[in-house]
């Protein structure tokens, strides 16, 4: 655990320093916080495809921006994300719960609909997870009566790449968007299901500045 949390605020750093003005443009975007909530479950491949109920739970990060046109930016985060499912049967009055935490590095590429420096964007990528804690909980008529920690030791899928695609508004220090994305590699090789999360998040933009247009005079 400590690797992880250490890697993420080694990123942070990083970031931070990027927005020395004497750094190249594409470096000096905007940069700050990301929070929100994912509604999380598996499929049989198909965003939609869902073979469970979702399971609910909270975003943390830190994203960055960076510009390489006025109306595109790469935008790559460092999250820590849930991921995972639950099973109701009413018939039989259970209720189970399988929790996967993540460590998601999603690569994004940010298009804005418009030239203006603020404005609805469209957000698509891959995504890049690992693998931190996982639990199973079990419950009858309301009572829990199995609660499991993955042994994580021996495990061999601790890596997980995903789709990513997204929408969202932005301005001059914040913004939020919608996105969603499937896991590309199984989760699990025997029943070939994949990881889905749809997402709500809200991001603090600090400092940062898109590069400006060309002035098509100066061209001539």
């Amino acid at each position: 655990m400590r690797l992880p949390v250490t890697l993420f605020f080694l990123a942070v750093g990083v970031l931070a320093q990027a927005q020395d003005a004497n750094k190249p443009a594409f470096l000096q975007g905007h940069q700050g916080p990301r929070i929100g909530f994912g509604m999380a479950t598996q499929s049989n491949g198909q965003l939609f495809g869902n073979t469970s109920n979702l399971l609910l739970g909270p975003i943390i990060g830190w994203h960055f921006e960076a510009p390489v046109h006025p109306q595109v930016s790469i935008m790559p985060e460092v999250l820590w994300m849930t991921k995972g499912f639950v099973v109701r049967n009413q018939a039989q009055a259970t209720r189970s719960r399988s929790t996967f935490r993540y460590l998601e590095v999603p690569l994004g590429v940010k298009v804005s609909t418009d030239k203006a420096a603020d404005g609805m964007y469209l957000l698509v990528g891959p995504s890049f997870g690992y693998f931190l804690s996982g639990r199973y909980q079990n419950w009858l008529n309301g009572e829990l009566i199995q609660d499991v920690k993955y042994d994580l030791g021996s495990s061999q899928k601790r890596f997980q790449v995903s789709g990513m695609v997204g929408m969202g508004m932005e301005g001059d220090k914040w913004s939020f968007d919608v996105r969603a994305q499937t896991s590309v590699t199984p989760f699990d090789q025997l029943q070939r299901v994949q990881n889905v999360v749809y997402a709500l998040t809200v991001a603090y933009r600090i400092a940062g500045k898109k590069p400006p247009e060309k002035d098509p005079e100066e061209e001539r």
